[in-house]
């Protein structure tokens, strides 16, 4: 299956467009084998599982090289007490409520199919920067009423501090963890799944 799919070349490809998102990598490498396959029903078993590591060299007296060079400006590592953070939800069969609050209908797609969905906005929002693709894509597929936000603002969820526990550890700590302006891999929460954008 690695040779048909294209081997290390496709592979690799796929991790440099996940940019770190292991998630991400995992689908497309998983819709990769599927378009070899062809049409793959659900009890296939078919997964994938990628984990990025930080790769580091180590000289001869025992510093890593990246230690011997110069030292870069670093990023800060304190962690603010609140970010603001704008998603992109889209829901799926198995969410605890699968109303489409903004467009006044049932969901019907599976978690597989939301993924497949954001896994291709990620990539176009990766071309811009972020901020313009995902205000456009936020306000045609975005399932939470927070998409109807004038602007920029479209997807704002505003300020969220640590512990408050309106969506979540696993988003919360996605959040926390990105930069200003950085998108997050696909996180999972009872409403569906979400891409996030820091803005503050």
């Amino acid at each position: 299956l690695y040779a048909s799919i294209g081997g290390g070349t496709a592979v690799s490809t796929v991790f440099r467009r996940s940019e770190g998102r292991p998630r991400m990598a995992a689908g497309a490498l998983v819709d990769a084998a599927v378009q070899w396959l062809g049409q793959v029903g659900q009890d296939s078993g078919l997964a994938s599982v990628v984990a990025f590591l930080d790769a580091r060299t180590v000289t001869s007296s025992g510093a890593s090289a990246s230690s011997a060079q110069p030292v870069a400006k670093r990023r800060r590592t304190d962690e603010p007490p609140q970010v603001r953070v704008r998603h992109i939800l889209l829901k799926h069969r198995e969410c605890k409520s699968t109303i489409d609050k903004v467009r006044n209908k049932q969901v019907r797609r599976t978690r597989a199919e939301a993924e497949r969905i954001l896994r291709g906005v990620l990539e176009e929002c990766q071309s811009d920067g972020g901020r313009k693709n995902f205000t456009e894509r936020c306000r045609k597929i975005s399932e939470c009423q927070s998409c109807l936000k004038a602007g920029d603002l479209a997807g704002d969820l505003s300020w969220m501090k640590r512990g408050s526990g309106k969506l979540g550890e696993t988003f919360e700590n996605a959040a926390f963890a990105l930069q200003v302006n950085q998108l997050s891999d696909l996180i999972d929460s009872e409403q569906g799944v979400h891409i996030l954008l820091r803005s503050a």
